[in-house]
């Protein structure tokens, strides 16, 4: 039940900020009007969004640094896209500054550097992009797993109770692994564990209705329950959990068809709308 850190997921929050219309250069709407096309023309709409960059537009340099991150007609280059994100943040696309932090983080070798993914990071809390906190306390939760800085598992946790606080749903993913496994100053913690794993069961994450599901079947935090713990192994199941399934046909062969039945029912009556 060890979580598992989906970190860089949050990376796939929007990296592109758009313009109102009015407001665009001519060449970057032309850029947009290549891009709507059933077959881009990559050429003509790197050389779109290049003038509109040198005009100084942000959104068109976040596009080309799009472009060469994930290698729309050219070769992936992650240098070239840290240079393009880089020139879109000086002008003013405050919200890329958590892409170069991932990138200085997890990028090519050939961008990878901690302090400079430290320094985005970084601003990107000072910003206040909502994902920051808990994308920057997964890194600190990765690494103090690694045992490197484990001193700073508070800071990660400080920061994933503020992002929960704040309604960040993924926050609590971060939290009950947490408090399953504890980690530096952070003890295990079967009631907290319980508490945050149900939320994000409720939620409708099918790894946590899986962590749940086990939490149940193993009387964690609170009486064992196995009607209640197949109720979220069936749940985590349909939505493609591993180990909701594994721990499922476990249940299948010690209960009863009435109980599983029982617990058929409960999944069914969660799932309603």
């Amino acid at each position: 039940m060890k979580p598992i850190l989906f970190a860089l997921l949050l990376l796939l929050a929007a990296p592109l900020a758009a313009e109102p219309a009015a407001a665009l250069h001519p060449g970057e709407r032309e850029a947009q009007r290549l891009l709507s096309a059933p077959e881009p023309d990559w050429v003509a709409i790197r050389a779109a969004f290049a003038e509109a960059a040198e005009a100084g537009s942000p959104t068109a340099m976040a596009y080309l640094g799009w472009i060469h991150e994930m290698g729309h007609g050219v070769e992936v280059s992650h240098p070239l896209a840290v240079i393009w994100y880089t020139r879109a943040v000086e002008a003013g696309a405050d919200h890329l500054a958590l892409k170069l932090a991932w990138l200085h983080l997890a990028g090519q070798p050939s961008v990878q550097d901690r302090a400079l993914a430290e320094r985005w990071f970084q601003a990107a809390l000072a910003q206040g992009d909502p994902n920051a906190p808990v994308a920057y306390a997964s890194v600190l939760l990765g690494e103090a797993r690694q045992g490197r800085e484990v001193e700073r598992v508070g800071e990660a946790h400080e920061l994933l109770r503020a992002a929960h606080a704040a309604g960040h749903e993924v926050a609590v993913f971060f939290l009950a692994g947490l408090y399953i496994e504890g980690v530096g100053e952070i003890a295990p913690d079967a009631r907290k564990a319980l508490e945050y794993t149900r939320i994000g069961a409720e939620q409708g994450h099918p790894q946590m209705q899986g962590w749940l599901a086990w939490i149940y079947h193993e009387g964690r935090g609170t009486e064992a329950d196995p009607i209640e713990a197949a109720k979220w192994a069936l749940l985590g199941t349909a939505g493609g959990d591993p180990e909701a399934h594994r721990l499922l046909s476990q249940l299948r062969e010690t209960l009863s068809e009435a109980q599983m039945g029982q617990a058929r029912d409960r999944a069914r009556a969660w799932a309603e709308p």
